[in-house]
């Protein structure tokens, strides 16, 4: 049987090994000469086929007799979040490609027709189906008991669990993991959701001759490894050891410790916590042991620890994934410890010093990732692309005014869909503007911008003129540096955008009126808006509305290499606008001097060439 997947088998290949290995099955280059050869298409339609799929092979950079012909191609090479703009003009032309080139694989495949049998069958899943129907009949909001979209997202899933042989009440908790395990990316999600369904239809006596006799239960947490657990006297030790290297300076006027460096109070316990499910996995240390100070002076037993800790950076993030750098930045704290409890501490500074994973974790760390690299490099070298970046906030605030203007043209009140789209956009824009046009703080200090009290972070002015100011206190920044910096009006908008977000996106919130918050949560009455929340849909956002995939943090680096590629003699400047030191930007941004260097170089050379 077909997996909807579009494999012969339930189990996926990791698409990087099958690409680089020889290919056995059907390629690109075979569905290429497939599409070129099928009568049912439009002249129109094949060709925009087989441009996507050429397109396919210019992206790996790898002739198409070598790519495998597989829907895996497309969830994991070519995701929804894929967007690139050096490849694509817009986020638009980006998932038009990608659907036409899902779309000749399925055919290809035989998916489709595999789709179409499913879809005939007669079982439990249509009886299921047929008895949701009535449940669903009516106008949404007035009298219907379910909402037709789950019963279409239950048709698409029952689709999936026929091809496994599955019947409704054949699924549980452990076949809901297996499903998760096969899939990727939307389809991954969606699965999730029916399985979700399938458990509220049990508030339906009528339904439960066909529904699994016990819940399903499989919630987003369910999803991560269930990890080895941490017996409460270790917690305790933990707990000790960490506040005696984080926690100092005992004030006794306000009973609390002067310095308490929670960032690194953070790495310490998930450094311990790591190293004893290693411990635990290797069978270095017993549950029952109560005390872990031998383990931490066992030299064998930590080598074996290191070792294992930077294998991981071949594992999935769903098994434990650790970055060499991530790793290197653990054992340091392990070493720490170590010499806190006066034991040896030769042997890890050996390990640290001459291994090689923690000599790459090292280098890792004192560098900007690929990733952001490049993104700063297409800032630099792209005008259009620093236009969208630097503008962001008009993007955002015009798709968010639209969306008013065209409800108040229609007169009628924003759906809930509409209300919560435009408060991310406005939120959005107020924070792009915030960076550009004033300073690029952390989304952390961001979203607990307070704008209500005497000690409000953000003051917004009563003339629409004068300056907005901001003041965050040293003890809520990462460096314990005070950030302090006016916003003031200009010729491009953002003290307007910022203005504009209080006065009209603001009070969108649930709360607004009674929090202090800039932003507030979108459900918990006083509390801020969550940060990863947040960064996560300014993300989508930027990718989907202004065309230029980023993440907020990004708004620090683009802006610090724009500045610097400009103004390099302006360090001092640009230091003191980002809240660092001098010495980390020649450390981050060096790759900039160094390319103008080769740059120059290669300049010099042609000059000796003219002559």
């Amino acid at each position: 049987m077909l997996d909807l997947t579009g494999q012969a088998g339930p189990a996926k290949r990791p698409i990087a090994r099958t690409i680089a290995s020889t290919v056995t099955g059907p390629t690109l280059a075979e569905l290429q000469t497939h599409v070129a050869s099928r009568t049912d298409l439009s002249a129109t339609t094949r060709a925009r086929y087989l441009t996507a799929i050429e397109k396919g092979g210019e992206r790996l950079n790898k002739p198409l007799g070598m790519i495998p012909a597989e829907l895996a191609l497309v969830e994991e090479r070519f995701p929804l979040t894929g967007f690139d703009p050096e490849h694509w003009s817009s986020h638009t032309a980006y998932t038009l490609f990608r659907r036409r080139l899902q779309a000749a694989l399925r055919e290809f495949l035989g998916v489709h027709a595999e789709q179409a049998r499913l879809r005939a069958m007669q079982d439990d899943w249509s009886r299921l189906l047929a008895a949701i129907t009535p449940l669903t009949e009516g106008k949404v909001g007035q009298g219907v008991r379910w909402h037709p979209m789950k019963l279409a997202a239950l048709k698409a899933f029952a689709l999936v669990a026929r091809a496994q042989g599955w019947q409704p009440r054949d699924l549980d908790l452990a076949r809901a993991r297996q499903l998760d395990e096969m899939y990727q990316g939307n389809k991954r999600e969606a699965n999730r959701r029916a399985l979700a369904r399938l458990d509220e239809l049990r508030q339906f006596p009528e339904l439960t001759h066909w529904l699994p006799p016990h819940p399903i239960g499989f919630t987003p947490d369910t999803r991560v490894p269930e990890l080895t657990p941490i017996a409460s006297s270790w917690k305790a030790q933990i707990g000790a050891w960490v506040d005696a290297l984080t926690k100092s300076g005992w004030d006794p006027v306000t009973q609390s410790f002067a310095d308490d460096h929670q960032g690194h109070a953070h790495v310490l316990r998930s450094a311990l916590r790591t190293t004893l499910r290693i411990a635990l996995e290797k069978g270095l240390v017993s549950p029952h042991t109560e005390d872990l100070t031998p383990l931490l002076a066992d030299d064998e037993a930590i080598c074996t620890l290191a070792g294992e800790m930077f294998a991981r950076r071949h594992r999935s993030k769903r098994t434990g994934h650790l970055e060499p750098r991530t790793a290197r930045k653990y054992l340091k704290g392990l070493n720490q410890l170590r010499a806190q409890l006066g034991i040896d501490t030769s042997l890890l500074c050996q390990v640290l010093a001459n291994n090689k994973d923690a000599r790459e974790g090292k280098k890792t760390d004192r560098r900007m990732t690929p990733k952001n690299r490049g993104f700063c490099e297409s800032l630099i070298d792209k005008k259009a692309l620093r236009k969208r970046f630097l503008t962001s906030y008009e993007v955002l605030r015009a798709e968010a005014e639209n969306l008013l203007a065209q409800a108040l043209s229609e007169q009628r009140a924003l759906t809930g869909h509409e209300r919560a789209r435009v408060r991310l956009l406005g939120a959005s824009a107020c924070f792009a503007a915030i960076e550009i046009g004033g300073a690029p703080i952390r989304v952390d200090n961001a979203m607990q911008l307070t704008c209500i009290g005497e000690d409000a972070q953000i003051r917004l002015p009563k003339a629409p003129r004068k300056p907005i100011k901001v003041l965050i206190p040293a003890e809520h920044t990462k460096n314990k540096a005070e950030i302090a910096f006016p916003i003031r009006t200009n010729a491009y908008g953002c003290h307007d955008t910022i203005l504009w977000y209080a006065a009209v996106i603001r009070p969108l919130f649930a709360h607004a009126e009674t929090s202090p918050y800039l932003f507030p949560a979108v459900t918990v009455p006083g509390a801020p808006l969550n940060a990863d929340y947040f960064g996560a849909e300014f993300s989508a956002l930027m990718r989907s509305v202004v065309n230029l995939p980023m993440t907020p943090h990004q708004m620090r680096h683009g802006q610090t290499s724009l500045l610097l590629d400009r103004h390099p003699n302006e360090i001092e400047v640009i230091a003191k606008r980002i809240d660092d030191t001098p010495g980390t930007l020649r450390q981050y941004y060096g790759w900039l001097n160094a390319l103008k260097l080769v740059e120059r170089g290669q300049d010099l050379l042609v000059e000796l060439m003219h002559e």
